[in-house]
């Protein structure tokens, strides 16, 4: 019997964890690991993106503030997590975990009188390794099909 094919999974629905602590986020731009095959093979490292963490502006400065810190010298690397989520409050589908990240570039809001739209901040963040935690496989349902008895 032929396998039934993999639902796609959209990218809409996701949260992210700094630390423990769940932030909202509206925009995650892509996870990318790469080597840079130019470089003699003994020389080849694995490379990671930054990634940039987008969402509207409140009053917190915490992303700002964890920016300060490192500004000021302080190592404040922390685990960021990254749940794909299968609808929305849904269960989660995929996590990457980014290792050790810290924040090399935070963004205000840029003004503009003229439009009426919403202020983002973004924080753009180095990490030292990139984790994709894949879901363990869904149990495989029980045969239909009947195994034979003997004398049956």
């Amino acid at each position: 019997m032929p396998r039934e094919p993999e639902p796609l999974l959209g990218t809409s629905n996701f949260r992210v964890l700094i630390g423990r602590r769940e932030h909202g986020f509206s925009e995650i731009t892509r996870l990318t690991s790469e080597t840079d095959l130019a470089l003699p093979a003994e020389e080849r490292r694995p490379t990671f993106e930054t990634v940039v963490l987008r969402r509207a502006l409140s009053r917190s400065t915490e992303l700002y503030e964890w920016r300060r810190r490192i500004v000021g010298g302080t190592d404040d690397r922390r685990p960021v997590t990254i749940q794909q989520l299968d609808a929305p409050a849904g269960a989660v589908v995929n996590s990457w975990r980014l290792e050790r990240a810290w924040p090399c570039r935070w963004s205000g809001p840029a003004f503009n009188a003229v439009e009426s739209g919403i202020a983002y901040e973004e924080v753009e963040l180095a990490f030292d390794d990139l984790v994709w935690d894949a879901p363990s496989a869904p149990p495989t349902p029980p045969s239909r099909s009947r195994t034979p008895t003997r004398g049956g």
